[in-house]
């Protein structure tokens, strides 16, 4: 066989090559993508999933009070087409049923699930409806009204129109402005009118509740009736001592509710009858026994979940607190426990104490084998004081919990549930504040201490306009990927007599800026390796005292930090009239250079 033959010497013009077609591949990729299209009257917002591979059939989920696209992540692993409609019409919600009681929304809804029922070639039988509590709802609504025989609701509301008034903003959306008793009434009567008028009862509806939801009683209760007489009921009774709200159900019976998803949206009818799921039967001793054990192990929860650092301001939060409970006295009497931050670094600690703050449903994160609530757990700390008292330097962060009354003095590492990354100047220093599964950290380290270290700076402007100081240019770490405008910080510091002054400043895309300052044979992307002010009418330069300054630029990436100088600032009194000369570095003049050698090159090669 010919070897084959390329012929880089004689390329032939990319016009007489084929147009460009969609490579079938990436048209292939199961994608949620999520439009806006008129149906009916009304603009709707939808995710649409399709399907994976030969899974044909059409799960279509109504969203619960507060959420966008119903269950969240959770259906990620359904393999048919799958269609989230928002409760988002003309800027609120309407229930899926009425919006400020104009009725046509049901028909909207229903049109844009016979567009893709129908384009997707599916019978009104292969179709699952599926919500959690207003969405449960919705699923039992357009079943019924619609002719759809395949019902998940979870936790529904029967009396929309009792469950709207009041609650939230669905009042005024869905019931109209001043939510007249009228309207509420009319609302009221649409399921069980539908539920009485509805003759054909082969049907598959899997309702789940639990007696632990206060809606169990209110509204749940008030459906058995009517749906216990369709061919295929089934009720699931979802019970734990974990459950304390409404929203728990859904959570806690997830599992089964997912089980039951991916068998109707294959093709396969289960029958469960009346069932429940887990249990509220509690071994009172063996519980106390547990949680009392738990209390005197040598540990402590300690995480990071927030943190807000600029440079006026530092605030960290999170959990933080003793697990189990103490045998003497309770948990009803509880034992008070006081917080700390300790930052530990070359054996020496610096300490700030942190509030005790509530957080809601921390017995859902932390549940080991009994319920226990700890519905104080929660800190707040704002550390401002303690940054600013802290040398230079790399520290690590630990939780500090104590109780007194239980002679408990505990230390842990602070940890992070997703990985944290923040970063803030003044005074020119910067501190970062860097967490994730294993540990979290605090770095305090001098903007101007910094050198090039083989990073590619050219200042393009450095110039006064009356109080604003217009700064911007290259700026980038060859080998390291400049992507995105979160890719690294960077900072504007002017050190003078009277201390340094610091301003962060940002990362934009100018790639045809950046180009011509990479190096031959580097393929990396650095298209926002370029920065400004943040304020597009540059630095505001009126809260810096008058005096001569000396600028430069420091660009913190990962855990390194790089700085160039950018030039003299001259501020005076009027701020006006304040000048500023640039630098001409010798990095910039490397640059220079080395694209003259570049551009000779070319010229060589194509002669």
């Amino acid at each position: 066989m010919e070897p084959t033959q390329v012929r880089p010497a004689n390329p032939q013009h990319s016009d007489t090559l084929p147009h460009t077609s969609e490579n079938y591949r990436t048209a292939t990729i199961r994608t949620p993508e999520i439009r806006v299209e008129k149906y009916g009257n009304w603009e709707i917002e939808y995710e649409f999933t399709p399907a994976a591979g030969d899974h044909g059939n059409l799960l279509v989920v109504f969203s619960s009070v507060g959420s966008k696209y119903g269950f969240g992540a959770a259906l990620s692993g359904v393999q048919c087409n799958v269609l989230r409609i928002r409760d988002r019409f003309d800027g609120g919600p309407s229930y899926y049923v009425a919006r400020a009681m104009d009725f046509s929304v049901s028909d909207a809804v229903e049109e844009l699930i016979t567009h893709y029922r129908e384009k997707l070639g599916l019978a009104r039988e292969t179709v699952v409806l599926a919500g959690s509590s207003k969405g449960g709802s919705a699923a039992i609504f357009y079943a019924l009204k619609y002719g759809y025989r395949h019902i998940v609701a979870s936790t529904p509301q029967y009396f929309i129109g009792s469950y709207s008034q009041g609650h939230g903003v669905l009042g005024e959306w869905v019931l109209g402005e001043g939510q007249p008793q009228e309207n509420v009434d009319r609302l009221d009567s649409v399921l069980p009118e539908l539920l009485a008028e509805t003759t054909d009862l082969d049907r598959n509806i899997y309702l789940f509740s639990s007696t632990k939801d206060y809606q169990y009683e209110e509204h749940v209760v008030h459906f058995l009736p009517a749906l216990r007489k369709y061919s295929n009921f089934n009720f699931f009774m979802v019970e734990s001592p974990a459950l304390v709200k409404h929203a728990e159900v859904t959570r806690q019976g997830l599992s089964v509710i997912l089980s039951v998803i991916y068998a109707l949206t294959e093709g396969t009818v289960p029958r469960f009858g009346e069932v429940q799921i887990g249990s509220n039967e509690v071994d009172g001793d063996a519980a106390t026994e547990h949680l009392s054990d738990l209390r005197a192990r040598d540990t402590a929860a300690g995480v990071l979940t927030a943190a807000q650092l600029t440079p006026e301001q530092a605030t960290l939060s999170g959990h933080a607190f003793l697990p189990g409970v103490s045998a003497e006295q309770g948990e009803e009497a509880g034992a008070r426990e006081t917080k700390q931050l300790v930052l530990v670094r070359d054996e020496q600690a610096w300490v700030a104490d942190a509030k005790t703050v509530p957080v809601d449903q921390l017995y859902l994160k932390y549940f080991d084998t009994h319920f226990a609530s700890y519905k104080d757990g929660g800190f707040t700390c704002e550390a401002r004081e303690l940054f600013d008292a802290l040398p230079d330097g790399v520290y690590d962060v630990f939780a500090r919990v104590t109780s007194e009354s239980e002679d408990i003095d505990r230390r842990v590492p602070l940890v992070a549930y997703r990985a944290i990354d923040r970063r803030a100047a003044s005074g020119g220093r910067e501190v970062i504040l860097r967490g994730d599964a294993k540990s979290v950290r605090v770095i305090k380290r001098d903007l101007t201490a910094a050198g090039p270290g083989g990073s590619v700076f050219s200042l393009k402007r450095f110039a006064t306009e009356g109080p604003r100081l217009r700064v911007h240019g290259v700026f980038f770490l060859p080998g390291r990927n400049a992507d995105r405008a979160t890719h690294s910080t960077y900072y504007l510091t002017l050190r003078g007599a009277d201390g340094r002054h610091t301003v962060a400043l940002k990362a934009v895309k100018r790639e045809d800026k950046v180009r011509p300052h990479m190096a031959p044979g580097d393929f990396g992307s650095y298209s926002f390796g370029y920065f400004t002010a943040v304020d597009k009418d540059g630095v505001d330069l009126s809260d810096v005292p008058p005096g001569t300054y000396t600028a430069e630029i420091a660009m913190s990436v990962g855990g390194g930090l790089f700085a160039h100088q950018a030039g003299e600032l001259e501020v005076r009194e009027d701020r006006a009239s304040s000048v500023a000369r640039r630098t001409s570095g010798r990095n910039e003049r490397v640059i220079t250079r080395a694209r003259l050698r570049r551009g000779l090159r070319r010229r060589l090669w194509r002669s």
